[in-house]
């Protein structure tokens, strides 16, 4: 087993080796720009230049040669206006008829070079294709694609005035928009629009993803969003103290899943005890047993209330099932149900407790005992989140070997308000208070370790809004344990998996006709893409 490797929330000491994408907030995507200017000598205008050029190559992959095309260019008075310069005189010098106008007077050095490079080659131009429109109070004019320079991730405040009108006048042409860096007015760390924001069709983000192109309302103001590299070092930012968060993809999770030995047996290749269910809710359970058991865990077996252990033993030819002495009100009676998972708990290596078990006052008795009991490395889903939220709040603050499964709605309960406005800093602060790994699940999913460690998963979609989904991720935590990774890097895998097994059903088939049960059919097509990535 490659415990060493996996000891870390991600598979290697380098993740940009292994394969994870960085994902910086605005404040350290700063940092790292004055970094690689000031340590490393980079020339700031080689990359403004290099952003510009990257520009132009991906909007004319995507919507064709511009030559004899009308572009308008909409720039600041930043940075990122410079990047509309460098875009403007490439996109000339490919034939287009480009339109540039600037809100205001470049303030910085680069921006203002390179607008002066454009306002000489506007003295020698003859043929018309290159305008320099200094009033930008004017609509904007026709014109067969729209590029957004206005504002970087440094925006913090709403648009007003002319800009936040021209927004408007942008989002309702009819021709293609096309935003550099970031959609401008859109919060670069949690994509919130700021007021209004521009809706862009395609979204050119550069060195590393911003949070505010994956949360919140991005995808709508976002569109297509490439990513492109400019030159800068990104091995660097592991050689500082800013605070770095990574995107998973198939090869870096490729490159560490269990495997298991060629002298494997049942119990070796991990054991996943399931603690679930209720009158209410049998399939849930069913669905976190049979996850585990398709993603790996040699042997699993499940727990539930003795009234519904026979659908169980009829719905799993796999997997035994134990029922739970009840109460006559139905909860389960904790004693009881102790001595009755002993043997099992004695065989575990990973336990998920909470899909499905409901909120019976004696329920929630015997999971606040198995939690205080068992040492064993859990998941904790569902109805059992509250019982598990009691306990980091009231009891010592020792390392615990949890994880923490909730949705957007059961994190709110957990935590009251929210103190932290995006989700990065959310999942952070609590697992590092809570000191346990958080999985706290959305579009995208925040996989967060004791240490603020976090990794975003980048896989999945919204064939995942449907219930039993996180019965199923549940599982895939619990089996990704089993089979002897530590919880964090459970987490990312299973995340992952989880994810990837709701791309390739898409891929065949309209997202919103998938079920629970369709997505662990699919898991065998996700390991299988993995082994082959």
């Amino acid at each position: 087993m490659e415990s060493q490797v996996r000891d870390r929330i991600t598979p290697d000491p380098d993740p940009i080796y292994a394969g994870f994408l960085p994902l910086l907030c605005s404040n350290v995507q700063q940092k790292f720009d004055q970094l690689a200017i000031e340590k490393f000598g980079f020339s700031s205008m080689t990359l403004m230049e290099n952003a510009g050029r990257s520009s132009v190559f991906i909007i004319e992959r995507e919507f064709g040669p511009m030559r004899g095309r009308k572009v308008v260019i909409y720039c600041g008075s930043g940075n990122n206006g410079g990047d509309g310069y460098v875009v403007a005189r490439t996109l000339y010098n490919h034939g287009a008829h480009v339109c540039v106008i600037p809100l205001k007077p470049p303030s910085t050095p680069d921006a203002a070079k390179n607008f002066a490079f454009l306002q000489k080659l506007e003295t020698l131009e003859t043929s018309g294709r290159l305008e320099l429109i200094q009033d930008a109070h004017n609509s904007p004019p026709a014109a067969d694609l729209y590029i957004d320079a206005l504002f970087g991730v440094g925006l913090s405040r709403p648009l007003q005035g002319r800009v936040a009108n021209l927004v408007d006048e942008i989002n309702e042409s009819a021709s293609p928009v096309v935003a550099i860096d970031l959609p401008s007015g859109l919060h670069a760390d949690t994509g919130i629009p700021f007021g209004k924001a521009v809706h862009a069709d395609l979204t050119i983000t550069f060195s590393a993803y911003k949070p505010g192109l994956l949360f919140g309302q991005s995808s709508e103001y976002s569109g297509q969003v490439e990513l492109v590299h400019i030159g800068l070092p990104l091995s660097a930012i592991l050689n500082d103290s800013y605070p770095v968060h990574w995107i998973s993809t198939d090869t870096a999770i490729s490159a560490a899943l269990p495997s298991r030995d060629v002298h494997a047996h049942k119990y070796s290749a991990g054991m996943v005890l399931v603690i679930g269910g209720s009158t209410e809710f049998s399939g849930a359970p069913i669905l976190a047993a049979r996850a585990a058991a398709r993603a790996g865990a040699g042997y699993v077996a499940c727990a539930v209330p003795e009234s519904i252990q026979p659908t169980l033993a009829t719905s799993m030819t796999e997997i035994p099932s134990i029922g739970l002495a009840q109460s006559p009100e139905g909860g389960i009676e904790a004693e009881a149900a102790l001595q009755a998972l002993q043997p099992w708990l004695t065989k575990a290596d990973a336990l998920v407790i909470g899909p499905g078990l409901g909120k019976n006052l004696r329920t929630q008795n015997f999971v606040r005992s198995i939690l205080l009991k068992s040492t064993i490395p859990m998941v904790i889903d569902a109805d059992a989140l509250t019982i598990a939220v009691e306990l980091l709040n009231t009891t010592s603050k020792q390392e615990r070997n949890w994880i923490l499964t909730p949705h957007a709605g059961e994190f709110k309960r957990m935590v009251g308000d929210l103190e932290h406005s995006d989700k990065l800093d959310s999942a952070r602060h609590w697992s590092s208070k809570w000191n346990c790994t958080l999985v706290l699940k959305g579009s995208p999913t925040i996989i967060s370790d004791a240490q603020s460690n976090v990794v975003v998963c980048g896989r999945g979609n919204a064939a995942l809004a449907t219930a039993g989904t996180g019965d199923v991720l549940a599982g895939l935590c619990g089996s990704m344990v089993a089979q002897g990774c530590t919880p964090s890097t459970a987490s990312i895998y299973a995340a992952h998996i989880g994810g990837l097994a709701a791309d390739l059903y898409a891929d065949t088939a309209h997202p919103a006709t998938m079920i629970a049960g369709d997505l662990i059919d699919e898991i065998v097509a996700a390991l299988t893409h993995l082994k082959k990535t």
